[in-house]
């Protein structure tokens, strides 16, 4: 199949209107995705240094993403931090420490395909780990520092030969403490890059969208390279030395893909903390962003502030955020971003990048279209689990192959030849998977007594797609003189899992759990608890003097 890129880079320009149907490159693209990504390498490298990769036969990411770049001036990273304030990481500076770091940690036996986690912050110590990871052909995972029982389960998941973290974060490591590796070295840098086959895994990172969300799914480099590509020359219309920056966005959502999309193309990835944003909103405005992720939170944050972002050049909204259409008329307005393209972008970790995106286009308001994204391969599910074609126009977007990946869950319909985002399949917050599951193990768990918990979303009106996570904690019969306050459940999940994690309400009750097999440890029947709730029944038992004397009786009967 043949693609003129002329064609496809102008429905991208934001200068066209939305197309009546799908354009016959598009659909092609689905079809052929490797000829897709090879017709447009060349378009994408332009004058640059040529790519060492080669779009199904093999990939050299770091000599791709740094070295093409760093016999110029452009920058690879700007981030803010108060108490620093603006600092840049060149490509030239990059490649420098990523090669120095790559060297050190290869005497320490870091080899090729050797699970490697990253345990840092977004920043420039995770971009040059990322990069020296890269370079020795390791398969890299991203975990945020944070909450301790968060954390540990997921390293328990995944296993990993190797950890890069900040000597400070060792007690999170536990018995993984042995694995880490150092940051600062002092080794002479020398590294022959390493080149990953299209099917070898080149990241295992854990994708808040993915359920469970706490296993780890692999990422191969073919998607990663493709993804990248794309993503940089369409989906953000970057070109080098453009700034794109998506404040407030999930790392584990969005990361290590953005960063991939930015170096590809010799682009500037600008990071920004929404607390910062919240200080000082105007930092958006010191750089020129070429394209600019808005979350709800930060779209609130510079409609307050009336921010006039004059020096964006597209922007760009994650759907799975709950569609309040009037809070997003009003930002646009307030901002001047009315008068600026803009369009849905949805981006999937364990693809690489963007799965699903929208024809980008000027507009006063915000819409549903979104379609899959070129060269991505896919299908349009039914509802069944089973494998079987949407028999109809809606059904769940799968991005193929679907053999052991995390089930679909992002709904799509077609209407008039356009497609449409419709939703989810079951509630979440923003496309991520609620951790109700985590948050009850932590309640099980000492210190404080241990409760059973059950978590259920109900929908919120007035806006398509906003759910409130409501956890329902039972006490039972708690010991004289011991209580379970909000608090008390909030601090336990908070210091455990992190904010993340909290759900927007409390519901405790002074009852025992349903257990499915009736014993005293197995596992709590929590469909009927969800039901028990929405009905009001326990509400009304839990202030009923019998359901009372019962729960105390039960409790001295187990203590015996």
């Amino acid at each position: 199949m043949t693609f003129e890129p002329r064609i496809v880079l102008a429905a991208f320009d934001g200068t066209q209107p939305p197309p009546d149907s799908m354009p016959a490159w598009l659909t092609r693209s689905w079809e052929d995705p490797d000829g897709f990504a090879a017709a447009m390498a060349p378009v994408h490298a332009g004058r640059s240094t040529p790519f060492k990769s080669r779009t199904g036969q093999h990939h050299d990411f770091f000599h791709d993403l740094v070295a093409r770049h760093a016999t110029t001036d452009r920058i690879a990273l700007r981030a803010y931090s108060r108490t620093q304030g603006w600092r840049t990481l060149s490509y030239r500076q990059l490649q420098e420490q990523a090669t120095r770091r790559a060297t050190a940690w290869a005497g320490l036996g870091v080899k090729p395909g050797a699970k490697l986690c990253l345990m840092l912050p977004p920043g420039p110590e995770l971009m040059v780990s990322l990069c020296a990871a890269l370079g020795l052909g390791a398969c890299v995972s991203l975990l945020p520092p944070g909450a301790r029982a968060f954390v540990a389960r997921r390293l328990d998941a995944l296993a990993p030969q190797h950890i890069a973290a900040e000597p400070h974060q060792a007690p999170l490591l536990g018995k993984h403490a042995a694995r880490l590796l150092p940051l600062q070295t002092q080794v002479p840098p020398a590294l022959a890059s390493y080149t990953y086959k299209p099917t070898e895994p080149v990241g295992l990172l854990f994708s808040p969208l993915a359920s469970p969300s706490d296993v780890p799914v692999p990422l191969t480099a073919g998607d990663a390279w493709r993804s990248a590509l794309v993503d940089g020359l369409m989906t953000f219309g970057l070109s080098p030395g453009d700034h794109l920056a998506a404040p407030g966005f999930h790392p584990l959502q969005h990361l290590p893909a953005l960063y991939f999309t930015t170096l590809l193309r010799g682009a500037t990835y600008l990071h920004v903390e929404p607390a910062d944003l919240d200080v000082s909103p105007a930092l958006l405005t010191e750089h020129p962003v070429r394209a600019l992720g808005l979350t709800p939170a930060v779209r609130d944050l510079v409609a307050r502030a009336r921010l006039p972002l004059k020096n964006v050049g597209l922007w760009f909204r994650d759907p799975q955020a709950p569609f309040d259409f009037h809070a997003w008329r009003d930002a646009l307005k307030a901002t001047g971003l009315a008068s600026v393209p803009g369009g849905n972008v949805c981006v999937d970790p364990a693809w690489g990048g963007a799965v699903l995106c929208s024809h980008r286009r000027v507009a006063a308001d915000v819409h549903t279209d979104i379609a899959p994204a070129p060269g991505r391969a896919w299908a349009l599910r039914d509802f069944t689990d089973s494998g079987q074609d949407a028999p109809g126009d809606t059904g769940l977007f799968t991005p193929l192959p679907d053999a052991g990946r995390p089930p679909a869950h992002v709904v799509l319909t077609r209407v008039r030849g356009q497609y449409h985002h419709f939703g989810a399949r079951e509630p979440r917050r923003e496309g991520r998977v609620f951790l109700f599951a985590e948050a009850a193990d932590v309640l099980r768990e000492p210190p404080g007594p241990r409760l059973d918990a059950v978590g259920l979303a109900v929908p919120v009106s007035g806006m398509a797609g906003a759910y409130r996570s409501v956890l329902l904690v039972f006490t039972g019969d708690l010991p004289p003189g011991v209580e379970v306050s909000e608090a008390d459940v909030r601090r336990r999940i908070e210091q455990a899992l992190g904010a993340d994690a909290l759900p927007d309400r409390i519901e405790r009750f002074a009852l025992h759990a349903r257990r499915l097999d009736g014993q005293q440890d197995g596992p709590v029947d929590e469909e009927w608890c969800r039901s028990q709730y929405l009905t009001g029944s326990l509400k009304l038992k839990s202030g009923d003097p019998l359901f009372q004397a019962l729960t105390s009786l039960r409790a001295r009967v187990e203590s015996r």
